[in-house]
C-alpha cells in the first residue's frame, strides 16, 4: 500500500507543479494535453486561474492522499479526509471513465494527438490515481 502511495503522491505533485508551468506561460508539452475535436481544434483554451486551481486541486490530492496513507503522519486523519479521499477517487475514475467523446476510455475521437496521448498515458494514469485512492480508503 505504501508503494502505491508514495509513487501516487509523487505523480500528484509533478503533475501540481507542471500546471504551474503552465499557468505561468509555460508551453512546453501544452499541446498534447487539451481535447481536441476531429479537425485538431482545441476544444477549449483553459485560462491561467483554472490552471492555477487545477494545480491547487492537485497538490491538495496528493496531501489528502498523504493523510489517508500515513505517509503524513503530522496531521490527523479524519472522517473528512476520508471523505475527501473517495472524492478524489471518484473525480480520477470519472475522468478515467470519460465523456464519451474526446476523453476516457470510451471515448469516440481516437485520432488526435490528444487522444493518442489520453489512451497510452492520461486516462491509465487517472485509473491508476482513482485505485490509489479506493485502495488506501478501503485499507485504513
Amino acid at each position: 500500500m505504501i508503494f502505491f502511495s508514495i509513487i501516487s503522491c509523487l505523480i500528484l505533485l509533478l503533475l501540481a507543479f507542471i500546471h504551474v508551468y503552465w499557468a505561468f506561460g509555460g508551453t512546453k508539452g501544452i499541446s498534447a494535453v487539451i481535447p481536441q475535436d476531429v479537425h485538431n481544434h482545441h476544444k477549449f483554451t483553459p485560462g491561467k486561474w483554472v490552471t492555477l486551481l487545477v494545480a491547487v486541486c492537485l497538490f491538495s490530492s496528493c496531501f489528502i492522499l498523504g493523510i489517508q496513507s500515513s505517509l503524513i503522519p503530522f496531521v490527523k486523519q479524519t472522517k473528512l479526509v476520508s471523505i475527501l479521499c473517495f472524492f478524489c477517487f471518484l473525480v480520477f475514475a470519472l475522468r478515467g471513465i470519460g465523456d464519451f467523446n474526446y476523453v476516457g476510455l470510451f471515448k469516440k475521437v481516437r485520432r488526435t494527438s490528444f487522444s493518442k496521448m489520453d489512451t497510452i498515458a492520461y486516462t491509465p494514469l487517472c485509473l491508476f490515481l482513482s485505485f490509489t485512492f479506493i485502495y488506501v480508503l478501503m485499507t485504513k
